[in-house]
This record gives structure tokens, sequence and C-alpha cells, in this order.
């Protein structure tokens, strides 16, 4: 019987606070497994700020501003049950808006996170309906995981 596994690499390339990379980690694996998802995973996260989030923004989605949080699937691995994919993270953002709204910087990343993990996952939010599920299944998650942020209605 062959054991599941998560292949995780983490990387940060800001210096607007720091990212506990053990907590990082505890999420990733918990939220696959609570999806029932990822019986195999190979993902990397990687914590930017606003003006490399943006220059990734522009070369991939030719969008020319910063965003919070953006996922890319690993073109090639469509093998059922694996989850294999890039998150990018602005930290910096996330500072900006957990100030503004009053919540923990940890928390906001957490959020982000999360968000870009159901993307990989399936989860959509272009539509209004299924915009509402993955907001309301974030919620749960990050409840489960003690953290408190707001989410978009």
């Amino acid at each position: 019987m062959q054991k599941n596994f998560i292949k995780l690499e983490i990387t940060d390339l800001q210096k607007f606070h720091p990212i506990n990379k053990s907590k990082i980690k505890k999420l990733v694996a918990g939220v696959l497994k609570a999806e029932k998802e990822g019986k195999n995973a190979e993902l990397s996260v990687v914590f930017v700020d606003n003006k490399r989030m943006k220059e990734i923004n522009r070369t991939f989605l030719r969008h020319n501003y910063a965003t919070d949080v953006l996922s890319f699937p690993y073109q090639g691995h469509s093998l059922k049950n694996n989850i294999n994919g890039e998150i990018i993270i602005s930290v910096e953002m996330a500072a900006k808006l957990a100030q503004k709204r009053g919540y923990s910087i940890e928390g906001e990343v957490a959020l982000y996170l999360v968000h870009g993990l159901l993307h990989l996952i399936g989860y959509d939010d272009k539509q209004k309906g299924d915009a509402k599920k993955m907001h309301q299944r974030e919620g749960e998650l990050l409840s489960n995981f003690g953290y408190r942020v707001p989410l978009p209605n």
C-alpha cells in the first residue's frame, strides 16, 4: 500500500512579516486532509511583496496590478487525487489589509493560502453562487484551525 505524501516547498521573498513555515505546513496538510484531497501533493508556496506580485500578475495574467493571491496548477499533472501547483501570496497586501480590518497578518496570510489551495483543488469563485460556497468553505477551514479573519460576502 502506497503511503500518501505532500511535497511542499516554501519560499519567502519578502521582508514585511516573518513567515512561520511550520504553521504553513500544518495548514496545508490540514486543508488537504479536510478536503479529502491530495493523496499526493506537490506544492510550492511563495511569499512576495506587491512589486513582485504585480510583475507576476502582469506576466502571466496580463493584469497590471498587485493582487493578494495567485494560484497556478502545474501543467501535465492530472492524476486523480493529486494536487500539484504553486500559490503566490503578497504578504505586503496581507499586512495592509489586516491592519485596515483589525485582524492579524497571520490570519490574512492563512486566508490567502486556503483560498489558493481551494482553487487548486477545484473550487471556483467566478460565479456568485460558486464564490459564496468557496468563501463559506474558507471560513469553515480557517475557523477549524483557529484563525479569525473577515471573509467576502
